[in-house]
């Protein structure tokens, strides 16, 4: 009796295998499961292979921050925020109409992975930057590097990792409300989130002949202003974008960043946005962008060939309990991804 029963248990089992999925192959919706970068398979960044079209990667780090911190829980908050895109749209075999753009797409023919975080060192900023710039260099050698932070500081590692794997000058698009080109301060030195694009400057592939920020307001240094009046930079500030749209202050941005290189990083801080949009983030400047312009923004920024990686940081999600910043942020990383590989999937007819 008792080998009938095992008998019969076993050839269940065996019936059961062969008609049904293997539990990760069934479908799940987007809030169950560990979250990656829209629900992208992991891998180490060694392990990266050349048929990968992007790799997202995030640094939990906010030992740069001037006023509140907790941009270390962005990266995590921004997975979150993809999660139902990456579960119903990323990961399905089924085309998708994405209404704001007007595009049909088919992602399942794209391969995303997900690095996970690079080691930061919470109270050591020079070594978190050797680490991120290795961890950065490691994932450009092989794909589009796409960085998940964290604050302002980390674009500094970020684009020194890119420009090292591609070693040639690399142009920069930078959405913010702060210049972040404060050289030093008696207060907080040389390394913290407002003195990244001074450094970016300083390094061999970087400088502000090639560099366009769009979306800044508030308060700037004296030197700043001299930068903008000898026309070393190309600055659409927000007050532009209001008057001129979206569209023709990123045309400018653009064509500044690409003018004689072959190469373009991309940083979005969220606060280029207005805290009535994106409330979660460290140091919130009214009278930004819509999150209608940053779409649009990344629209455009998708469309420029010469985009190599991209970053977004400063979401600070313990001050969005709604999450809307880190939804915004999402957005506008995964907007760039549609317009960025869109020949590559379908035509919208």
């Amino acid at each position: 009796m008792i080998g009938h029963y095992m008998s019969a248990t076993v050839e269940y089992r065996m019936a059961k295998s062969e008609s049904e999925p293997r539990f990760s192959e069934q479908d799940s919706p987007g809030y169950s499961g560990v979250k990656t970068f829209l629900g992208a398979e992991t891998v180490e960044p060694e392990d990266l292979s050349s048929d990968v079209d992007a790799a997202f990667y995030g640094v939990p780090y906010d030992g740069g921050v001037t006023n509140k911190p907790g941009t270390r829980y962005g990266p995590n908050a921004l997975r979150e925020a993809t999660a139902r895109s990456g579960s119903y749209i990323f990961e399905s075999d089924d085309e998708s109409y994405n209404i704001a753009t007007d595009r049909v797409a088919a992602y399942d023919e794209l391969e995303f992975r997900d690095c996970g975080d690079a080691p930061v060192v919470p109270n050591d900023i020079d070594k978190t930057y050797e680490q991120v710039a290795a961890f950065a260099e490691t994932v450009a050698e092989k794909t589009m590097p796409i960085m998940i932070g964290g604050d302002h500081y980390l674009t500094y590692p970020a684009f020194v990792g890119y420009a090292s794997a591609v070693e040639d000058d690399v142009g920069l698009i930078h959405l913010d409300a702060h210049t972040d080109t404060w050289s030093s301060s008696d207060l907080y030195g040389e390394h913290h989130h407002g003195s990244p694009m001074a450094r970016i400057d300083e390094f061999e592939y970087g400088g502000y002949e090639n560099h366009a920020m769009v979306g800044i307001r508030g308060h700037a240094d004296m030197e700043f202003l001299e930068m903008v009046e000898d026309d070393t930079l190309y600055v659409d500030f927000a007050r532009d974008v209001h008057e001129k749209g979206i569209e023709a202050c990123m045309q400018g941005a653009i064509d500044h960043a690409t003018d004689g290189v072959d190469q373009v990083y991309v940083t979005i801080d969220i606060d280029v946005v207005d805290p009535s949009f994106a409330p979660g983030t460290g140091t919130p400047s009214p009278g930004g962008i819509t999150t209608a312009d940053l779409g649009t923004a990344a629209d455009m920024l998708g469309d420029c060939e010469k985009v190599g990686a991209l970053d977004l940081v400063e979401v600070l999600p313990t001050e969005d309990p709604a999450g809307t910043t880190s939804l915004a942020g999402a957005n506008a990383i995964t907007r760039f991804l549609e317009s960025y590989f869109y020949d590559d999937v379908t035509d919208a007819s």
